[in-house]
C-alpha cells in the first residue's frame, strides 16, 4: 500500500523520494525476495518482491517491473508503507536505470549459535520446513548479463554464512570477477580459510558477532560454549593478514537491556577487540526491544552508546552503529528539533 503524502512530494525538476535498495537492491531471504533487510524504521521494511520464493524461476525482469511501480508511486509523493520513516529514503535525482548494486544475501537455514534474540530461536518450526536454495547461480547469471555490478554493496547476514555449502564459491566468484567489497557477518565460531584469504586481498568485511565481554555473558546470550574459540578465530583473521586488512575486521555488539547493558562489559569488550588486533568494532540494539521502547528509552542506553563511542576513540579504534541504533539515535535527534521547534512557536 501507498500513502500519499505532501513532504515527499519534491519540488526539484527529476528529484523523487526513493532509496538505493528500492532503485537497485535485492535481498535473499531463506522463504522470500524482498528490496532491503531494514526492519528499524517505523515502517517496518522488508519492501516485498516475491513470497514464497525457493529458488526456482527466479524473473529478474519481474523484479525491474516491480521497481517500476515503486518509483512511479515515489514520483507522486505516494511512499509505501514499509518505508515510512526509513533513514534511507532520501530525495535525489535517480538514474532510473535496471542493475543491482545493493545485494544482501541471508538465505540461511541453520546456525553454529542459538542467540536468545534470533528469530529461529523464538520460532524454530518457521525455519525446519524450509528449503536451502542456492544463490550462486542466479549471481552468476546477473553478472553475465551485466545487471550485478562489480562495485555493488554486498553483504551476507544470517544464521551462519560460513555454513552454507556454497559459500566458499561464492566468496571465490566475488573475487575471481574483481568484486570491489562484501561485508560477512559471521558468528566466528567457524574459521573460514576463504574468507581469511579474501580479507588478506582487501575485498572482505569481516563483522563477528560476540555481543559480549566476558565468556559468562557470551553464553547467555549465545548458548554455547564458543566464547575462547571466537576470540581465537577473530585473532586468526586479524594476525594473518597485512596490516591494511585488520581495518577489514571488527566484532559486533548487540545492546540487550538487561543482560549486557553496562559499561563493564561494554569496556571488556573493546579492550579484547584492543588485544585481539582489531581496529574496529560495530554496536547495535536487541531488534525487539528497540521497536517495543522506541519512544520510551531510557537515559542509561544513551550514556552507554555515548560511552562506547568516546572509549572507542581513546583506543584508537573505528566506531560504528548499525541500523537500528542508527534509528534510535535518529528518533532522539527528531524528538529534540521537534521540542525546540515548538519552542519557537510559542
Amino acid at each position: 500500500m501507498f500513502i500519499y503524502n505532501e513532504k515527499f512530494v519534491s519540488k526539484k525538476e527529476g528529484y523523487y523520494y526513493s532509496c538505493p535498495w528500492i532503485e537497485h537492491g535485492l535481498v535473499f531471504f531463506p522463504y522470500k525476495l524482498t528490496m532491503c533487510c531494514n526492519c528499524g524504521h517505523e515502517g517496518g521494511g522488508h519492501v516485498m518482491v516475491r513470497d514464497n520464493f525457493s529458488g526456482k524461476n527466479f524473473d529478474i525482469n519481474r523484479i525491474f517491473k516491480v521497481k517500476e511501480i515503486y518509483r512511479r508511486f515515489h514520483k507522486k509523493g505516494k511512499i509505501n508503507v514499509n518505508c515510512m520513516n526509513c533513514n534511507y529514503l532520501k530525495e535525489e535525482k535517480w538514474n532510473n536505470e535496471n542493475y543491482l548494486d545493493h545485494l544482501y544475501i541471508s538465505h540461511w537455514t541453520k546456525c553454529n549459535s542459538k542467540c536468545i534474540y534470533c528469530y529461529e530461536s523464538n520460532f524454530p518450526e518457521d525455519f525446519k520446513n524450509k528449503n536451502l536454495y542456492e544463490v550462486l547461480p542466479i549471481l552468476k547469471n546477473l553478472y553475465e548479463q551485466g545487471l550485478l555490478k562489480r562495485e555493488a554493496n554486498i553483504a551476507f547476514g544470517g544464521g551462519e554464512p560460513t555454513l552454507l555449502g556454497e559459500f566458499d564459491d561464492i566468496i571465490k566468484f566475488f573475487m575471481d570477477n574483481y568484486f570491489i567489497r562484501f561485508r560477512v557477518h559471521t558468528s566466528g565460531i567457524k574459521y573460514s580459510e576463504t574468507l581469511a584469504q579474501a580479507i588478506n586481498a582487501l575485498i572482505a568485511y569481516v563483522v563477528v558477532s560476540i555481543d559480549a565481554g566476558t565468556k559468562e555473558t557470551y553464553e547467555k546470550i549465545k548458548q554455547v560454549p564458543c566464547y575462547e574459540k571466537v576470540r581465537d578465530n577473530v585473532r586468526k583473521y586479524a594476525l594473518n593478514t597485512t596490516f591494511l586488512g585488520r581495518d577489514l575486521i571488527s566484532t559486533k555488539f548487540v545492546i540487550i537491556p538487561g543482560i549486557n547493558d553496562t559499561k563493564e562489559e561494554i569496556e571488556k569488550w573493546l579492550q579484547g577487540n584492543r588485544e585481539d588486533g582489531l581496529y574496529a568494532s560495530v554496536l547495535d540494539i536487541e531488534e525487539n526491544w528497540y521497536l517495543e521502547n522506541r519512544y520510551k528509552i531510557p537515559n542509561h542506553i544513551y550514556k552507554l552508546i555515548e560511552y562506547t563511542e568516546k572509549r572507542s576513540k581513546q583506543l584508537n579504534t573505528y566506531f560504528q552503529t548499525y541500523e537500528r541504533l542508527q534509528n534510535l539515535l535518529c528518533d532522539k535527534q527528531n524528538k529534540k528539533s521537534s521540542f525546540f521547534r515548538k519552542k519557537r512557536i510559542k
